[in-house]
């Protein structure tokens, strides 16, 4: 949390006229400014590069997220943990919410993902094998009301696969998940998952909801 409050100064600095260009920090606030920890405009493209993140004395591990349905692309900060659920936060205060990796919920995008059940996910990855679970959906309707949908769910092994991120290379095995609505046909959402040999995932495919369609996720370690 210091990282993420010391870059939140960085970004008040900007504001302050010409000592704040001239201090020592504005380097790096223009690396972050750049596309490090805002929304991107279009076309979404987060600029970032490991050098880049180098330069800015960025060591902890950043959460690169693109939604290319809402047009958001955006790299985050740990800003905190709650028991298993760590909290990710950009410069502009939008929050995404992981466990082990796996999204639960998203904050300030719009018309947010109110939350996802992991945990059955989560046990199935681990056991790295074909799994049927359910999991629980819940989401806001346009009054304000709270409902709750069970998806029912299957995780199929799609082989190893080498992934690429932010051109460092990590060894990986594939699943693909299908998770449905009862009495539907046609799937809600088919998530990827790319899972290194320790289990963390190093990329994923995750459906965000109906409003902001698949988040693109990579775990960038410098």
């Amino acid at each position: 949390m210091k990282r993420v409050l010391a870059l939140m100064a960085l970004l008040a600095l900007a504001g302050c006229g010409q000592d704040a260009a001239n201090s020592p920090y504005a380097a790096a606030f223009e690396q972050i400014r750049g596309g490090l920890f805002n929304r991107g405009d279009a076309p979404s493209q987060f600029t970032a590069t490991r050098a880049s993140l180098a330069e800015a004395g960025i060591t902890a591990p950043v959460l690169v997220v693109r939604m290319p349905d809402a047009g958001i692309s955006v790299g985050l900060l740990e800003y905190g943990t709650n028991r298993d659920v760590t909290i990710w936060r950009s410069l502009d205060g939008n929050t995404v919410s992981t466990a082990a990796g796996l999204l639960r919920n998203t904050r300030g995008f719009g018309t947010d993902l109110h939350s996802l059940e992991t945990e059955a996910l989560h046990r199935a990855l681990s056991q790295g094998q074909s799994a049927e679970y359910s999991r629980l959906f819940r989401a806001l309707d346009g009054e304000g009301q709270l409902h709750a949908i069970r998806l029912y769910c299957s995780l199929t092994p799609e082989g190893s696969e080498t992934v690429d991120i932010l051109g460092r290379s990590y060894a990986t095995r594939r699943f693909s998940e299908t998770c449905h609505a009862d009495g539907r046909d046609t799937p809600v959402f088919v998530n990827t998952y790319w899972q290194g040999s320790d289990g963390d995932l190093w990329q994923s495919r995750q459906w965000a909801g109906p409003e902001l369609g698949y988040a693109n996720m990579e775990r960038v370690i410098n």
